[in-house]
């Protein structure tokens, strides 16, 4: 089951929202493109009197003229048109990622609800690209559905067995040694198996007309946040840089307003409703936003080694293929670490006592 998800407009007239008519938006395209109604009205597959009524009716409506005519020189739009149609276009845009993610969500949820046997393998994990690539690539012969979740309440799920395949980021810089302890302890190295997905790195995204340039930035009065949920490795990041710095979160505006995707974030900031937010620099950049690298982080999937041997071939196999996207200065264990491997890279706390007994 395919949901899909669109944009549509509303205008509140008399104190009632009334539905923009899409057609109102491709006759002012083929007016521009055309340079006439009668144009526009055979480009949208209608008669000239019907688009002329339309944009009559909504021209009352917005009290303001959609079309400029003079005799003999065809019609061109006015500046309140060209300033709608920018409008549009810059907020569809924008939402364009969210409403793309969304609809996936809403896809997986339903098909699962209509038939709990279409999901045999379940996978929970933090958001990232290549997770939905995984679950593209097992979605035929496996079945594959995808949870979305932070990385902490996926490796919970995964240690209490209602997830088949777990996927969480661990930080790689100061001051995360403690985030990565906290999120391998729920790791069972005679249990698990584990993949490299991905590297990359978290930063402050803000807007490039507001630039900010560090964490403590976000103690202005006039900066709004928006934050990830309670259990994300970005979430719990964000906690630790604040602890270092000794700034109480209460103090920061928005600190409990939360996302649950860097792309919800990156939206909410590219379209002016926030001023700040942490995310991987590959949205800061689709957004055209403002970063400030703060961490390197890495993406990993885990899996249980008695997992169906398919499956764990299937994985093992996607998960080669992925590797020519990372470092090729990484060692071997980097790739396919045991759980003292992940310690050692990820700094995380005991691996020295381990090493030193």
């Amino acid at each position: 089951m395919n949901v899909n998800l669109e944009l549509h407009w509303t205008v509140e007239l008399d104190k009632q929202p009334v539905r923009l008519d899409p057609l109102v938006f491709q006759l002012l395209h083929g007016v521009r493109h055309g340079g006439h109604l009668n144009y526009a009205a055979k480009s949208a597959g209608v008669s000239y009197r019907h688009a002329w009524g339309v944009l009559r009716e909504w021209e009352a409506r917005f009290g303001a003229a959609l079309l400029s005519s003079r005799q003999g020189r065809g019609a061109h739009l006015t500046e309140f048109a060209e300033t709608l149609l920018a409008i549009v276009a810059d907020t569809e845009t924008k939402l364009a990622a969210p409403l793309r993610e969304a609809a996936l969500n809403a896809s997986g949820g339903l098909a699962e609800a209509t038939d709990a046997r279409r999901h045999p393998v379940t996978i929970v994990s933090s958001h990232q690209r290549r997770i939905e690539l995984l679950r593209d690539e097992l979605r035929q012969r496996h079945k594959a559905g995808l949870e979305v979740t932070g990385s902490e309440h996926a490796l919970q799920r995964f240690r209490r067995g209602d997830a088949d395949i777990a996927g969480f980021q661990l930080p790689l810089a100061e001051p995360g040694r403690t985030v990565a302890a906290g999120l391998i302890s729920h790791l069972d190295g005679g249990r698990d198996e584990i993949w490299l997905l991905s590297q990359h790195v978290m930063g402050l995204l803000s807007r490039q007309d507001r630039p900010l340039t560090e964490i403590t930035n976000l103690l202005a009065s006039d900066v709004n946040f928006v934050n990830r949920q309670q259990g994300s490795a970005t979430r719990l990041m964000l906690d630790a840089l604040l602890a270092a710095e000794t700034i109480n979160n209460a103090d920061i505006n928005g600190y409990a307003r939360e996302e649950y995707t860097d792309t919800a974030v990156a939206a909410l900031i590219a379209s002016g409703h926030a001023d700040a937010g942490l995310a991987n620099e590959d949205t800061a950049h689709e957004f055209g936003l403002h970063f400030v690298p703060l961490a390197p982080m890495r993406f990993y999937i885990a899996m249980s080694k008695e997992a169906d041997s398919g499956l764990r071939r299937a994985v093992t196999d996607f998960c080669a293929a992925q590797q020519g996207l990372t470092s090729a200065n990484m060692k071997h264990d980097e790739f396919t670490p045991t759980i003292a491997a992940l310690k050692r890279i990820h700094r995380a706390g005991f691996w020295k006592a381990a090493a030193n007994a």
